[in-house]
Protein backbone atom coordinates (compact mmCIF):
# COMPACT_ATOMS: atom_id res chain seq x y z
CA UNK A 1 0.00 0.00 0.00
CA UNK A 2 3.01 2.63 1.10
CA UNK A 3 4.93 1.64 -2.11
CA UNK A 4 1.87 2.58 -4.62
CA UNK A 5 1.05 5.93 -2.59
CA UNK A 6 5.08 6.21 -3.02
CA UNK A 7 4.47 6.17 -6.92
CA UNK A 8 1.07 8.00 -6.95
CA UNK A 9 2.86 10.73 -5.51
CA UNK A 10 5.92 10.66 -7.56
CA UNK A 11 4.18 10.98 -10.47
CA UNK A 12 1.23 13.67 -9.05
CA UNK A 13 4.25 15.87 -8.43
CA UNK A 14 5.69 15.53 -11.81
CA UNK A 15 2.15 15.98 -13.56
CA UNK A 16 1.98 19.49 -11.10
CA UNK A 17 5.43 20.64 -12.39
CA UNK A 18 4.66 20.23 -16.00
CA UNK A 19 4.70 16.25 -16.33
CA UNK A 20 8.75 16.61 -17.48
CA UNK A 21 9.98 13.66 -16.08
CA UNK A 22 7.15 12.09 -17.95
CA UNK A 23 7.31 13.74 -21.05
CA UNK A 24 11.16 12.61 -21.39
CA UNK A 25 10.15 9.12 -20.48
CA UNK A 26 7.83 9.12 -23.17
CA UNK A 27 10.63 10.24 -25.47
CA UNK A 28 12.93 7.97 -24.34
CA UNK A 29 10.43 5.25 -24.92
CA UNK A 30 9.72 6.27 -27.76
CA UNK A 31 13.41 6.16 -29.27
CA UNK A 32 14.17 3.21 -27.82
CA UNK A 33 11.55 1.03 -28.67
CA UNK A 34 11.49 2.00 -32.38
CA UNK A 35 14.84 2.56 -32.59
CA UNK A 36 15.76 2.47 -36.56
CA UNK A 37 11.70 4.52 -37.56
CA UNK A 38 12.25 6.81 -39.23
CA UNK A 39 11.06 9.41 -36.92
CA UNK A 40 13.43 8.35 -34.51
CA UNK A 41 16.97 8.32 -36.57
CA UNK A 42 14.85 12.04 -37.73
CA UNK A 43 14.91 12.78 -33.97
CA UNK A 44 18.15 11.38 -33.09
CA UNK A 45 19.70 13.39 -35.41
CA UNK A 46 18.17 17.07 -34.27
CA UNK A 47 19.47 16.35 -30.92
CA UNK A 48 22.98 15.85 -31.87
CA UNK A 49 23.04 18.55 -34.64
CA UNK A 50 21.78 20.82 -31.73
CA UNK A 51 24.12 20.38 -29.02
CA UNK A 52 27.25 20.21 -31.93
CA UNK A 53 25.95 24.37 -32.52
CA UNK A 54 24.62 24.70 -29.00
CA UNK A 55 28.56 24.16 -28.23
CA UNK A 56 30.20 25.78 -31.15
CA UNK A 57 27.76 29.10 -30.17
CA UNK A 58 28.12 29.05 -26.26
CA UNK A 59 31.10 26.97 -25.34
CA UNK A 60 34.74 28.79 -25.88
CA UNK A 61 36.55 25.17 -25.88
CA UNK A 62 34.39 24.53 -29.55
CA UNK A 63 34.08 27.61 -31.26
CA UNK A 64 34.95 27.95 -34.69
CA UNK A 65 34.54 23.76 -34.73
CA UNK A 66 32.48 22.73 -37.70
CA UNK A 67 28.86 21.55 -37.12
CA UNK A 68 30.07 17.58 -37.99
CA UNK A 69 30.08 15.15 -35.17
CA UNK A 70 33.79 13.84 -36.75
CA UNK A 71 35.10 17.72 -36.74
CA UNK A 72 35.42 17.62 -33.02
CA UNK A 73 38.54 16.25 -31.10
CA UNK A 74 37.80 13.65 -28.79
CA UNK A 75 38.42 14.25 -25.10
CA UNK A 76 39.17 12.61 -22.12
CA UNK A 77 39.26 13.32 -17.97
CA UNK A 78 42.57 15.31 -18.36
CA UNK A 79 41.48 17.55 -21.37
CA UNK A 80 38.17 18.52 -19.65
CA UNK A 81 39.79 19.24 -15.98
CA UNK A 82 42.36 20.88 -17.47
CA UNK A 83 40.02 23.04 -19.64
CA UNK A 84 37.14 23.12 -17.38
CA UNK A 85 36.44 27.23 -17.67
CA UNK A 86 36.12 26.29 -21.28
CA UNK A 87 34.04 23.95 -21.24
CA UNK A 88 31.17 25.48 -19.88
CA UNK A 89 28.46 27.42 -22.01
CA UNK A 90 28.14 31.32 -21.71
CA UNK A 91 24.57 31.24 -22.05
CA UNK A 92 24.34 28.91 -19.21
CA UNK A 93 26.41 31.08 -16.21
CA UNK A 94 23.45 31.93 -14.50
CA UNK A 95 21.32 28.88 -14.40
CA UNK A 96 21.02 26.73 -11.86
CA UNK A 97 23.22 23.52 -12.01
CA UNK A 98 23.72 20.17 -10.35
CA UNK A 99 27.50 19.54 -9.76
CA UNK A 100 28.68 15.62 -10.10
CA UNK A 101 32.06 14.64 -8.93
CA UNK A 102 33.96 11.00 -9.01
CA UNK A 103 37.08 9.88 -8.30
CA UNK A 104 37.99 7.88 -11.24
CA UNK A 105 40.22 4.69 -11.02
CA UNK A 106 43.00 7.05 -10.56
CA UNK A 107 41.66 9.02 -7.24
CA UNK A 108 42.35 12.37 -8.84
CA UNK A 109 38.51 14.86 -8.13
CA UNK A 110 36.58 14.95 -11.67
CA UNK A 111 33.62 17.53 -11.74
CA UNK A 112 31.07 17.95 -14.20
CA UNK A 113 27.88 20.54 -14.23
CA UNK A 114 24.68 19.62 -15.77
CA UNK A 115 21.52 22.12 -16.24
CA UNK A 116 18.20 21.14 -14.84
CA UNK A 117 16.77 19.99 -18.11
CA UNK A 118 20.20 17.32 -17.67
CA UNK A 119 18.98 16.07 -14.42
CA UNK A 120 15.67 15.61 -15.51
CA UNK A 121 16.62 13.27 -18.47
CA UNK A 122 19.07 11.51 -15.97
CA UNK A 123 15.72 10.45 -14.31
CA UNK A 124 13.89 9.97 -16.90
CA UNK A 125 16.66 7.59 -18.29
CA UNK A 126 16.59 5.24 -14.77
CA UNK A 127 12.76 5.89 -14.82
CA UNK A 128 13.05 3.23 -18.43
CA UNK A 129 15.85 1.67 -17.60
CA UNK A 130 14.50 0.70 -14.26
CA UNK A 131 11.21 -0.52 -15.28
CA UNK A 132 12.64 -2.65 -18.12
CA UNK A 133 14.51 -4.20 -14.86
CA UNK A 134 11.78 -5.09 -13.16
CA UNK A 135 12.25 -1.90 -10.83
CA UNK A 136 9.37 0.49 -10.41
CA UNK A 137 9.03 3.94 -8.39
CA UNK A 138 7.79 2.89 -4.75
CA UNK A 139 9.79 -0.76 -4.52
CA UNK A 140 12.48 -1.02 -1.64
CA UNK A 141 15.88 -0.28 -2.94
CA UNK A 142 18.82 -1.70 -1.73
CA UNK A 143 21.48 0.21 -3.09
CA UNK A 144 25.10 -0.53 -2.25
CA UNK A 145 27.77 1.80 -3.03
CA UNK A 146 30.58 3.73 -1.02
CA UNK A 147 28.05 6.25 0.40
CA UNK A 148 30.87 8.31 1.79
CA UNK A 149 32.18 9.33 -1.18
CA UNK A 150 28.70 10.59 -2.99
CA UNK A 151 26.22 13.42 -2.20
CA UNK A 152 24.13 11.81 0.91
CA UNK A 153 20.82 12.04 0.35
CA UNK A 154 18.20 13.36 3.56
CA UNK A 155 16.53 10.57 5.56
CA UNK A 156 13.08 11.67 4.75
CA UNK A 157 14.36 11.38 0.80
CA UNK A 158 15.52 8.25 1.11
CA UNK A 159 11.98 6.93 3.44
CA UNK A 160 10.55 8.96 0.72
CA UNK A 161 11.77 7.18 -2.50
CA UNK A 162 12.06 3.82 -0.05
CA UNK A 163 15.67 3.31 -0.71
CA UNK A 164 17.53 1.80 1.79
CA UNK A 165 22.10 3.32 1.16
CA UNK A 166 24.28 0.67 2.28
CA UNK A 167 27.95 1.34 1.77
CA UNK A 168 30.18 -1.36 0.93
CA UNK A 169 32.17 -1.00 3.33
CA UNK A 170 29.92 -2.07 6.37
CA UNK A 171 29.39 -5.74 4.74
CA UNK A 172 30.73 -7.24 7.50
CA UNK A 173 29.79 -11.08 8.12
CA UNK A 174 27.50 -9.71 11.14
CA UNK A 175 26.05 -6.80 8.84
CA UNK A 176 25.53 -9.14 5.71
CA UNK A 177 23.41 -11.71 8.52
CA UNK A 178 21.09 -8.92 9.38
CA UNK A 179 20.59 -7.78 5.62
CA UNK A 180 19.88 -11.31 4.56
CA UNK A 181 17.15 -11.89 7.45
CA UNK A 182 15.78 -8.28 6.05
CA UNK A 183 15.72 -9.09 2.43
CA UNK A 184 13.97 -12.51 3.74
CA UNK A 185 10.95 -10.17 5.24
CA UNK A 186 10.16 -8.81 2.18
CA UNK A 187 7.22 -9.47 0.17
CA UNK A 188 8.54 -9.81 -3.21
CA UNK A 189 8.85 -5.95 -3.54
CA UNK A 190 12.65 -5.86 -3.09
CA UNK A 191 15.07 -4.64 -5.25
CA UNK A 192 19.19 -4.58 -5.63
CA UNK A 193 21.34 -2.05 -7.16
CA UNK A 194 25.02 -1.80 -6.79
CA UNK A 195 28.40 -2.92 -7.39
CA UNK A 196 29.07 -6.67 -8.65
CA UNK A 197 32.07 -6.84 -5.99
CA UNK A 198 29.19 -6.25 -3.32
CA UNK A 199 27.13 -8.97 -4.16
CA UNK A 200 29.92 -11.29 -4.49
CA UNK A 201 30.96 -10.56 -1.59
CA UNK A 202 27.54 -11.52 -0.16
CA UNK A 203 27.20 -14.54 -2.76
CA UNK A 204 31.07 -15.75 -0.97
CA UNK A 205 29.34 -15.41 2.55
CA UNK A 206 26.91 -17.63 1.96
CA UNK A 207 28.95 -19.84 0.37
CA UNK A 208 30.56 -20.66 3.61
CA UNK A 209 27.56 -19.93 6.10
CA UNK A 210 24.60 -20.42 4.71
CA UNK A 211 24.71 -22.40 1.14
CA UNK A 212 20.94 -23.95 1.32
CA UNK A 213 20.17 -19.69 1.16
CA UNK A 214 17.08 -19.09 -0.78
CA UNK A 215 14.82 -15.99 -0.93
CA UNK A 216 12.04 -14.98 -2.98
CA UNK A 217 11.18 -11.65 -1.95
CA UNK A 218 13.86 -10.48 -4.52
CA UNK A 219 11.83 -8.76 -7.78
CA UNK A 220 15.17 -7.31 -9.46
CA UNK A 221 19.21 -7.26 -9.40
CA UNK A 222 20.77 -4.75 -11.51
CA UNK A 223 24.76 -4.62 -11.07
CA UNK A 224 26.53 -1.58 -11.54
CA UNK A 225 29.89 -0.20 -11.81
CA UNK A 226 32.28 -3.51 -12.61
CA UNK A 227 32.03 -6.21 -15.19
CA UNK A 228 29.60 -8.37 -14.29
CA UNK A 229 31.52 -12.38 -13.73
CA UNK A 230 29.43 -15.40 -14.19
CA UNK A 231 30.16 -16.87 -10.68
CA UNK A 232 28.47 -13.80 -9.07
CA UNK A 233 25.27 -13.87 -12.37
CA UNK A 234 25.07 -17.70 -11.37
CA UNK A 235 25.57 -17.77 -7.44
CA UNK A 236 22.91 -14.49 -7.42
CA UNK A 237 20.29 -16.94 -9.22
CA UNK A 238 20.54 -19.52 -7.35
CA UNK A 239 20.46 -17.48 -3.82
CA UNK A 240 17.54 -15.20 -4.95
CA UNK A 241 16.08 -16.48 -7.68
CA UNK A 242 16.90 -13.44 -10.03
CA UNK A 243 19.36 -13.29 -13.16
CA UNK A 244 20.91 -9.80 -12.56
CA UNK A 245 20.89 -7.12 -15.38
CA UNK A 246 24.39 -5.33 -16.16
CA UNK A 247 23.86 -1.56 -16.19
CA UNK A 248 26.33 0.32 -18.26
CA UNK A 249 26.80 3.90 -16.74
CA UNK A 250 28.72 6.75 -15.11
CA UNK A 251 28.55 9.63 -12.58
CA UNK A 252 29.31 12.31 -15.23
CA UNK A 253 27.25 11.23 -17.69
CA UNK A 254 24.54 8.39 -16.74
CA UNK A 255 23.40 5.22 -17.99
CA UNK A 256 25.02 4.08 -21.38
CA UNK A 257 23.76 1.04 -21.81
CA UNK A 258 21.60 -1.49 -20.05
CA UNK A 259 21.52 -5.54 -21.05
CA UNK A 260 18.06 -6.49 -21.58
CA UNK A 261 16.26 -9.41 -19.52
CA UNK A 262 18.30 -12.87 -20.24
CA UNK A 263 20.41 -11.40 -22.58
CA UNK A 264 24.16 -11.02 -22.62
CA UNK A 265 24.93 -7.82 -24.86
CA UNK A 266 23.64 -4.35 -23.91
CA UNK A 267 21.18 -1.78 -25.58
CA UNK A 268 22.76 1.24 -25.84
CA UNK A 269 20.77 4.35 -25.00
CA UNK A 270 20.92 6.31 -28.25
CA UNK A 271 17.83 8.45 -26.78
CA UNK A 272 20.43 10.28 -24.62
CA UNK A 273 23.81 9.55 -26.11
CA UNK A 274 25.26 8.96 -29.35
CA UNK A 275 27.96 6.43 -29.19
CA UNK A 276 30.73 5.87 -30.82
CA UNK A 277 33.81 3.01 -30.98
CA UNK A 278 37.03 4.34 -32.26
CA UNK A 279 40.33 2.53 -32.58
CA UNK A 280 42.83 2.11 -29.56
CA UNK A 281 45.77 3.79 -31.16
CA UNK A 282 43.68 6.84 -33.03
CA UNK A 283 40.54 8.63 -33.34
CA UNK A 284 39.30 6.44 -36.37
CA UNK A 285 36.36 4.56 -36.16
CA UNK A 286 36.47 0.79 -35.37
CA UNK A 287 34.07 -1.43 -37.83
CA UNK A 288 31.22 -3.46 -36.17
CA UNK A 289 33.15 -6.21 -34.47
CA UNK A 290 36.37 -4.84 -33.31
CA UNK A 291 37.32 -3.80 -29.81
CA UNK A 292 37.72 -0.29 -29.37
CA UNK A 293 37.44 2.91 -26.99
CA UNK A 294 33.94 3.92 -26.27
CA UNK A 295 33.74 7.47 -26.86
CA UNK A 296 30.13 9.07 -26.04
CA UNK A 297 28.50 12.35 -26.59
CA UNK A 298 25.93 13.66 -24.15
CA UNK A 299 22.77 14.77 -25.91
CA UNK A 300 21.42 16.78 -23.50
CA UNK A 301 24.07 18.47 -20.62
CA UNK A 302 23.73 22.31 -22.32
CA UNK A 303 26.00 23.71 -19.48
CA UNK A 304 29.29 21.53 -19.38
CA UNK A 305 29.19 19.79 -23.15
CA UNK A 306 30.56 16.94 -23.51
CA UNK A 307 31.31 16.03 -26.89
CA UNK A 308 33.35 12.78 -28.24
CA UNK A 309 33.93 12.12 -24.36
CA UNK A 310 36.34 9.15 -24.42
CA UNK A 311 35.04 7.60 -20.81
CA UNK A 312 38.19 5.15 -20.31
CA UNK A 313 36.57 1.76 -21.20
CA UNK A 314 36.68 -0.66 -24.15
CA UNK A 315 33.80 -2.26 -26.31
CA UNK A 316 32.62 -3.86 -29.37
CA UNK A 317 29.27 -3.23 -30.91
CA UNK A 318 27.50 -6.01 -33.06
CA UNK A 319 24.08 -5.89 -35.14
CA UNK A 320 21.61 -8.16 -33.43
CA UNK A 321 18.01 -8.21 -34.59
CA UNK A 322 19.07 -5.25 -36.96
CA UNK A 323 19.98 -2.93 -33.81
CA UNK A 324 23.60 -1.90 -32.91
CA UNK A 325 24.27 -3.53 -29.41
CA UNK A 326 27.70 -3.55 -26.88
CA UNK A 327 28.33 -7.12 -26.66
CA UNK A 328 31.69 -6.25 -24.88
CA UNK A 329 32.48 -3.88 -22.24
CA UNK A 330 35.70 -4.46 -20.73
CA UNK A 331 36.01 -1.88 -18.47
CA UNK A 332 38.61 0.88 -17.45
CA UNK A 333 41.33 0.78 -20.32
CA UNK A 334 44.24 1.12 -17.78
CA UNK A 335 43.23 -2.74 -16.45
CA UNK A 336 42.96 -4.22 -19.67
CA UNK A 337 45.77 -6.93 -19.48
CA UNK A 338 47.42 -8.66 -22.74
CA UNK A 339 48.85 -11.68 -23.09
CA UNK A 340 52.51 -12.28 -23.74
CA UNK A 341 51.85 -11.60 -27.46
CA UNK A 342 50.41 -8.28 -27.04
CA UNK A 343 46.80 -9.12 -27.45
CA UNK A 344 44.25 -7.65 -25.29
CA UNK A 345 42.45 -10.28 -22.72
CA UNK A 346 39.11 -9.12 -22.83
CA UNK A 347 37.51 -10.58 -19.98
CA UNK A 348 38.14 -11.21 -16.32
CA UNK A 349 41.04 -13.99 -15.71
CA UNK A 350 41.10 -13.30 -12.19
CA UNK A 351 38.33 -15.48 -11.86
CA UNK A 352 40.00 -18.52 -12.37
CA UNK A 353 40.66 -17.83 -8.55
CA UNK A 354 37.20 -18.91 -7.69
CA UNK A 355 38.10 -22.45 -7.59
CA UNK A 356 40.93 -22.18 -4.71
CA UNK A 357 38.60 -21.93 -1.68
CA UNK A 358 41.78 -21.20 0.17
CA UNK A 359 42.26 -17.47 -1.41
CA UNK A 360 40.06 -14.74 -0.25
CA UNK A 361 41.32 -12.17 -2.89
CA UNK A 362 43.77 -12.38 -6.04
CA UNK A 363 45.08 -9.38 -8.37
CA UNK A 364 46.60 -9.65 -11.66
CA UNK A 365 49.69 -6.92 -12.34
CA UNK A 366 51.24 -6.75 -15.72
CA UNK A 367 54.16 -4.78 -15.26
CA UNK A 368 55.52 -5.35 -18.74
CA UNK A 369 54.43 -7.55 -21.86
CA UNK A 370 55.84 -11.06 -20.09
CA UNK A 371 55.67 -10.07 -16.68
CA UNK A 372 52.83 -9.82 -14.00
CA UNK A 373 52.40 -10.32 -10.25
CA UNK A 374 50.06 -12.22 -8.55
CA UNK A 375 48.58 -10.52 -5.47
CA UNK A 376 46.95 -13.27 -3.35
CA UNK A 377 45.55 -13.05 0.14
CA UNK A 378 45.09 -16.57 1.33
CA UNK A 379 42.73 -17.46 4.09
CA UNK A 380 45.25 -20.36 4.93
CA UNK A 381 48.82 -21.98 3.51
CA UNK A 382 47.98 -21.99 -0.34
CA UNK A 383 49.76 -25.29 -1.44
CA UNK A 384 48.25 -25.09 -4.99
CA UNK A 385 50.70 -21.92 -6.31
CA UNK A 386 52.03 -23.96 -9.26
CA UNK A 387 48.43 -25.01 -10.32
CA UNK A 388 47.46 -21.79 -10.18
CA UNK A 389 50.36 -20.01 -12.27
CA UNK A 390 49.70 -22.80 -14.79
CA UNK A 391 45.71 -21.88 -15.06
CA UNK A 392 46.91 -18.05 -15.59
CA UNK A 393 49.31 -19.33 -18.41
CA UNK A 394 46.67 -20.91 -20.51
CA UNK A 395 45.51 -17.16 -20.85
CA UNK A 396 48.71 -15.42 -20.63
CA UNK A 397 51.05 -17.53 -22.50
CA UNK A 398 53.34 -20.62 -21.68
CA UNK A 399 56.66 -18.13 -21.21
CA UNK A 400 54.79 -15.98 -19.18
CA UNK A 401 56.98 -14.78 -15.80
CA UNK A 402 54.27 -14.55 -12.92
CA UNK A 403 55.80 -14.02 -9.43
CA UNK A 404 53.81 -13.87 -6.69
CA UNK A 405 53.36 -12.09 -3.50
CA UNK A 406 51.20 -12.61 -0.47
CA UNK A 407 49.42 -10.03 0.98
CA UNK A 408 46.87 -9.68 3.76
CA UNK A 409 44.58 -7.00 1.76
CA UNK A 410 44.19 -5.83 -1.50
CA UNK A 411 42.71 -2.23 -0.50
CA UNK A 412 39.47 -0.97 -2.27
CA UNK A 413 40.26 2.17 -4.54
CA UNK A 414 38.37 6.02 -3.02
CA UNK A 415 35.42 4.64 -5.34
CA UNK A 416 35.02 1.49 -3.20
CA UNK A 417 35.77 -0.69 -5.91
CA UNK A 418 38.30 -2.85 -5.86
CA UNK A 419 41.07 -3.50 -9.04
CA UNK A 420 41.86 -7.17 -9.79
CA UNK A 421 43.83 -6.64 -12.56
CA UNK A 422 46.03 -3.78 -13.39
CA UNK A 423 48.22 -2.32 -16.21
CA UNK A 424 51.16 -0.73 -15.35
CA UNK A 425 52.31 -0.34 -19.04
CA UNK A 426 49.44 1.98 -19.49
CA UNK A 427 49.91 4.38 -16.55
Amino acid sequence: MLNNLRNFLFWTIDTLTGSKKKSNFQDIQSLLENVNSKTSTKRKKEYLDAILQHAINTVPYYKNMKPQITEFPVINKNIFRENFKAFQSESFQNEKKRTVSTSGSTGTPFTVHQDISKTIRNTSDNLYFWEKAGYNIGDKLFFFRLWNAFEKKKSFINFAQNIVPIDVFDLTPSFMENLLKNIQKGKGNICLLGYVSAFEKICKHLDSTNPNFRSNAVKSIITISEKLNEYTKESTSKYFGITPISRYSNIENGIIAQQPNNKNYFIINEASYYLEILNLENDEQQQNGALGRIVITDLFNQYNPMIRYDTGDLGMIEEIDNKKVLTQITGRKIDAITNTDGEIITFNIVLIVNKYLQLAQCQLIQTNQKHYTLKLNALQNFEKENELIADFKKYLGDDAIIKVEYVSEIPLLASGKRRVMVNQMMQ
